[in-house]
C-alpha cells in the first residue's frame, strides 16, 4: 500500500471517529498523523451540600412631606440610624450598602388635573451578615431603628468557601470516570490532565419573602438556614495512552 494511500485512510478514520460522536458529552479523539498524543475529553458535574454562611438582608425606609428635600432629610436620618444600629450588631462597615434612593410626588386629581398632594422619599439598606446566629437580633434592631420595610434574608456561601472547591474537585473525578469508561471502551488507558476548565460554579440563593411590618410589632425573629447543594461542572481534556 502506498504512502498516499495511507494517508488518505488515516483521514477517513479521523472523519468517521468525529461523525459518529459528535453530540455525545464524552468523546475519543484520534489525533491527525504527525501528533503523537491522542486524548479523551469528558465533562463532569459535582455536587456538594454544604450549611450557608453569609444571609443578605436589605432594610428599607420611608418618608412623606410636603417638600421634597424634608423628605429626603427624614429617610436619610433613618437610613442613617439602621446603619449604627447594624454597626452596634456587629456588621462591619464594609458589609453595609446604601442603594435605592429615591424621591417621587405622588399626586391626586382635582378637576381632573393632576394635584401634587406630597414626597414620597425611599432608601433601602442592605446587609450582609456573616453571623447567621445573630441573623434574628439584627432583624430586631434594625426594625427598632426605623426601618419599615424588611426584605430577606437570601442564604449563600462566602466567596472563599472551601466548598466551592470541594464541589469542583467532585466534578474532576466525575469527568475522569467519564473519559476512564470511554478509554477502556477503546483499549485505551486514561493519562496526564492536558486542560481543564470550569464552566460554572452554581450556589442557589433561597429567599424568604418581604415582610412590610411597624417596628414595635416586631420581635426578635427565629431563623432556619437549611443547607445549600453547590453544583460545579467542569470540562477536562486528558491524555489517552
Amino acid at each position: 500500500m502506498t504512502r498516499r494511500m495511507l494517508a488518505a485512510l488515516t483521514v477517513a478514520v479521523v472523519v468517521v471517529a468525529v461523525l459518529a460522536l459528535s453530540g455525545c458529552e464524552t468523546k475519543v479523539v484520534t489525533a491527525p498523523a504527525g501528533q503523537p498524543t491522542n486524548t479523551v475529553t469528558a465533562s463532569g458535574t459535582g455536587k456538594v451540600t454544604a450549611a450557608p454562611d453569609v444571609a443578605m438582608m436589605t432594610f428599607g425606609a420611608t418618608a412623606r412631606s410636603e417638600n421634597a428635600k424634608t423628605a429626603l432629610d427624614q429617610v436619610s436620618k433613618t437610613a442613617e440610624s439602621i446603619t449604627s444600629a447594624l454597626k452596634e450588631s456587629g456588621i462591619a462597615e464594609e458589609d453595609i450598602q446604601t442603594q435605592n434612593v429615591s424621591v417621587y410626588p405622588r399626586q391626586e386629581y382635582k378637576n381632573d388635573k393632576p394635584v401634587v398632594i406630597d414626597y414620597e422619599a425611599n432608601v433601602s439598606v442592605t446587609a450582609k451578615v456573616r453571623d447567621i446566629g445573630k441573623l434574628g437580633e439584627i432583624i430586631s434592631s434594625a426594625a427598632d431603628a426605623g426601618a419599615d420595610t424588611i426584605s430577606g434574608p437570601s442564604f449563600t456561601l462566602d466567596e472563599e468557601s472551601p466548598v466551592r472547591n470541594e464541589a469542583i474537585g467532585v466534578a474532576v473525578d466525575d469527568a475522569r470516570s467519564r473519559a476512564e469508561a470511554m478509554a477502556k471502551a477503546a483499549g485505551k488507558n486514561v493519562g496526564e490532565v492536558l486542560s481543564l476548565s470550569s464552566t460554572a460554579v452554581n450556589v442557589p440563593v433561597p429567599m424568604y419573602g418581604a415582610a412590610e411590618r411597624a417596628a414595635a410589632d416586631v420581635a426578635e425573629v427565629p431563623i432556619e438556614p437549611g443547607t445549600l447543594e453547590i453544583t460545579a461542572d467542569v470540562t477536562v481534556v486528558f491524555e489517552l495512552k
